[in-house]
């Protein structure tokens, strides 16, 4: 029974350490980030891709999942972003929710078709990053991503969405060998979201 006793007690602290060694890494990646550095990316990737669940159980305890997503999202862009930029294929995912309520766009199999009518920024955005070479979709969720995903075979996509749906994409990219870039919300919802429009431009220009 001592014996049981003390393997459970080893068992125990190896696991915290193990996660107490996760949580490190993910906050001090964050924090060099913010200085423009990051020690061990592949590592810090690999943490984020794997072991996302255990990272994001701490922050849930602290009330703090959407700096978790942010955090998550932000090491995604620092990674890859050289890869991104020297991708042959790029693709720009948009959500249909940044639309106006009057839209007149149809939806089909390859998402919103948008008809530039200026009720919303998503024909501006759309003229823009098509000059800078992405290809550019608009879609209700991400039944319509993963079938854009096998049609176009790109090397490297660039999402919009709320915190949550992009870390979770941008997680689901990495783990696929897809270089992922993005941009969260400012304002979410589901319904007339808004984006950082000059944001978004700067962002797709560097990475032209």
């Amino acid at each position: 029974m001592d014996i049981i006793y003390l393997l459970g007690l080893i068992t125990l602290a190896f696991i915290i350490f193990l996660v107490f060694s996760i949580l490190i890494v993910f906050i001090t990646g964050y924090l060099l980030i913010k200085r423009n550095k990051l020690i061990f990316p592949k590592l810090a990737i690999y943490l984020l891709d794997n072991f996302y669940p255990i990272i994001f159980k701490f922050f849930s305890w602290l009330d703090a999942e959407n700096l978790f997503y942010l955090i998550g999202v932000e090491l995604y862009n620092k990674f890859y972003f050289e890869k991104f930029k020297n991708a042959r294929k790029k693709l720009l995912i948009l959500p249909h929710c940044l639309r106006n309520n009057k839209c007149p766009a149809k939806l089909n199999n390859n998402g919103l078709i948008c008809v530039k009518c200026k009720k919303c920024v998503i024909g501006e955005i759309l003229e823009i990053s098509e000059k800078l070479n992405f290809k550019v979709y608009i879609v209700p969720g991400s039944t319509f991503l993963k079938r854009i995903l096998l049609k176009e075979r790109a090397d490297a996509v660039f999402g919009v969405a709320c915190s949550r749906d992009l870390f979770f994409g941008m997680n689901m990219l990495s783990r696929k060998g897809i270089a992922p870039q993005g941009l969260a919300l400012l304002k979410d919802g589901c319904f007339e979201t808004v984006i950082d429009k000059n944001e978004l431009i700067y962002k797709l220009e560097r990475l032209k």
